[in-house]
């Protein structure tokens, strides 16, 4: 097949999500997007590269679910609604089979989060995939990394460490990666939190998505507001999968130095509390405190005993 097919048989002609803001969609040299009044547009970037951001021989449906997850995700921490993509792959081959099993996965996607496809590239080369996304919030409501204040508590969202748990399994045999699906499918099909994102956008005073490991990715959330955290290291909420695969020590260090959870922080006024237990319940979605924002410029991570958990450092990209 060539380039034109290929699109227009797995993407173009595909994924299709009639969307009123999208006036031209893929075919042209350009898409063409109306962007409504009183509305700003978020935008971010990612790539991701075979044997870096997904084992190599990877299905192509864990490639596009974890490609949508960790775009959707800045949108989500941006308290975004999502608008819509581009998408360029490389890759050295292209065979029906992958093609099919990918733009699946995707077209899934898109229609569950209504982020239409808006145009892209295929070339030749190592497998590489990039996407970059577009969301829309009205203006001046997007949550930034940089407002969180001296005295916020810190909440995450869900379980942490249950991706990297389902990373390392997928590194060990076949039979005990089956025994334990629930961390494989945290890993493989990561669900972004797009509706807690657009929820929070009057509740939280900063928030940032966890990609790159809790400690790093709440460090730069304290980097860009000027200030510290103090941690609570009991209360880090973590699944009964994770401990019962490798422990509770282990399980720590995966819920505080892994990555690929695409769960995220945030922080909020003491008095939003109330607010937060209500979104829980409507979301059906574990809201966990386990910290302040203080005074401090590092994040400290302590047990009841006061005692410092060091292994902090997260996901490294260069």
């Amino acid at each position: 097949m060539h380039e034109f097919e290929i699109i227009r048989r797995f993407f173009s002609g595909k994924i299709t999500l009639q969307k009123d803001h999208v006036v031209i969609g893929p075919g042209d040299d350009c898409a063409v997007v109306r962007v409504p009044n009183n509305f700003e547009l978020c935008l971010s970037t990612d790539t991701f590269i075979e044997g870096v951001h997904f084992p190599f021989q990877a299905k192509p449906a864990l490639i596009a679910s974890r490609l949508s997850a960790a775009n959707l995700s800045d949108l989500a921490a941006m308290g975004a609604e999502p608008f819509g993509f581009t998408l360029a792959i490389s890759s050295p081959e292209f065979t029906e089979h992958w093609l099919e099993e990918f733009s699946d996965q995707l077209e899934d996607d898109v229609e569950k989060y209504q982020n239409p496809l808006l145009g892209g590239n295929l070339s030749r080369g190592p497998l590489s995939l990039t996407m970059n996304i577009m969301g829309i919030v009205p203006t001046g409501t997007a949550i930034l990394r940089s407002n969180a204040k001296v005295g916020d508590d810190i909440y995450v969202s869900g379980n942490l460490g249950d991706a990297a748990g389902g990373l390392a399994l997928m590194e060990q045999i076949a039979d005990q990666a089956v025994k334990n699906s629930s961390l494989l499918e945290r890993y493989s099909s990561p669900v972004p939190r797009v509706d807690l994102g657009q929820a929070l956008r009057k509740i939280a005073t900063a928030a940032i998505d966890i990609s790159d490991g809790f400690a790093a990715d709440l460090g730069h959330l304290c980097e860009a507001s000027g200030f510290g955290a103090q941690i609570n290291l009991e209360a880090l909420p973590l699944s009964t999968e994770l401990v019962r695969t490798f422990g509770l020590e282990v399980a720590r260090v995966k819920a505080i130095r892994g990555g690929d959870d695409y769960e995220l922080c945030f922080t909020a006024e003491p008095d939003q509390a109330s607010s937060i237990q209500q979104l829980s319940e409507c979301l059906k979605l574990k809201l966990t405190k386990v910290g302040k924002i203080s005074h401090d410029k590092s994040v400290s991570i302590k047990d009841k005993l006061g005692s410092p958990f060091d292994e902090i450092e997260g996901y490294q990209h260069f």
